[in-house]
């Protein structure tokens, strides 16, 4: 039976990491044609819609954390009390965030009150689809996950195709749709995924937030540290510079693409191993998972290194002069996987103030990084890919510290 279980986990793992990595495939594509059609300038107002909805994400203050290690954790009853408390917060979060908007608009805050609420709308449905994927996860329900991406990915492309008639504006339709019509999909497929009622129960907030707050606070400095990095580019370099970046940030987003997977089917396992005391199999997993990142790591920066300059030549010409940019944060990226493991691990554990210690430390840094580099006036894209390496460097390093703490302290 185990052999047997283990064999179910490797094909579900594999299936799991294929679809997504085709679904990255349709992104890419999608990305493709952004850079190809889309001006360096435009680039740079697509990546600030894409950042400003991320902002949203600040407002969840830690209920998708808390609530996925509730759903890995398989108790009907506070799935579904868990489901109705998220879903009541989202709603009363996308009231405010368009009353706020009308008012920002009236005032004249706001210059394209259409652009706002595709941001309000887009941050709203990422939250949503970041807490039914976890909902699916933390249930095995990779099929329905699977065919959710697949579709709203497809859809995403489609809609490029509007991009002749409606330019700028059909790019921000392909990057709402796919948040939304996934949400659609999974809750038309699944009726238990819908809310039963309103609840706003302050009680069971606090006890989601246990478990999600730090984590939450952890990821608000993540979110900082993007924020800082691309309005920082955008007020002294201007929006183009953001579009020369955008090759990065492309890089970026593949390249976490299967750590993050990876991840996600992970979490659920460690959570189970660590409640049910078996700390020898938990090692066992923490270990292997980091094996695993390291082949990965090892992998892409050669296949980087020696396919992505002529493979950008080739497709992507007009970006060809920033390749050199991505080669900067080749460390940075390593740095922040083999963080993964580790943060899992604490994770599991609920020892999450090490977590939160990394990304305050690295952040402050960072942020001292930036005012260092703006106050000699050597501002440039490279320096600021290079303070990232840097951050990720520390937060790896804070991480690696308290990982050997916690392994000595309780023997694992």
């Amino acid at each position: 039976m185990k052999s047997l279980s283990k064999f179910s986990f490797v094909k579900t793992s594999f299936i799991y990491m294929a679809i997504n990595i085709l679904v990255a495939s349709i992104g890419f594509v999608r990305s493709f044609a952004f850079m190809n059609f889309f001006n360096f300038k435009e680039l740079g107002i697509i990546t600030l819609v894409s950042t400003s909805a991320s902002l949203i994400s600040f407002f969840q203050i830690g209920l998708i954390n808390g609530g996925y290690r509730i759903i890995a954790l398989e108790n009907s009853e506070l799935r579904s009390k868990t489901n109705n408390v998220v879903f009541s917060f989202f709603a009363i979060l996308l009231i405010i965030l368009f009353l706020f908007s009308i008012l920002g608009y009236c005032f004249g805050l706001f210059s394209n009150g259409l652009i706002i609420i595709i941001i309000n709308v887009l941050g709203i449905s990422i939250l949503l689809t970041n807490w039914l994927t976890n909902t699916l996860i933390g249930g095995s329900e990779f099929k329905r996950l699977n065919i959710a991406n697949i579709i709203s990915a497809l859809a995403s492309l489609l809609c490029l195709l509007l991009a002749y008639y409606w330019g700028l504006y059909a790019a921000l339709i392909s990057l709402i749709i796919q948040p939304l019509l996934f949400i659609l999909i999974v809750l038309f497929t699944d009726k238990k995924k819908l809310p039963t009622k309103f609840d706003l129960d302050l009680n069971h907030i606090k006890y989601i937030l246990n478990f999600g707050f730090i984590p939450f606070i952890s990821g608000i400095f993540f979110l900082l540290y993007q924020q800082i990095e691309r309005w920082s580019v955008n007020l002294f370099l201007g929006p183009e510079a953001l579009g020369k970046m955008y090759l990065v940030f492309l890089t970026i987003t593949v390249w976490l693409l299967i750590p993050s997977s990876i991840n996600n089917l992970y979490f659920p396992r460690t959570i189970k191993l660590f409640a049910d005391g078996e700390r020898i199999k938990l090692n066992k997993v923490i270990n292997q998972y980091f094996f695993i990142l390291i082949f990965y790591c090892f992998v892409c920066v050669i296949l980087i290194l020696t396919l992505l300059p002529p493979l950008v030549k080739l497709i992507f010409p007009k970006h060809y002069d920033y390749v050199n940019l991505v080669f900067i944060i080749l460390p940075g990226m390593v740095f922040r996987n083999m963080c993964d493991p580790i943060s899992l691990l604490l994770n599991s554990m609920v020892k999450l103030k090490p977590i939160l210690y990394s990304d305050l430390i690295s952040t402050i840094f960072y942020i001292f990084m930036i005012l260092f580099i703006i106050i000699m006036k050597v501002f440039s894209l490279e320096n600021i890919l290079y303070c990232y390496v840097l951050y990720s460097l520390i937060k790896f390093m804070y991480l690696l510290y308290s990982f050997a703490l916690v392994k000595k302290k309780y023997q694992i």
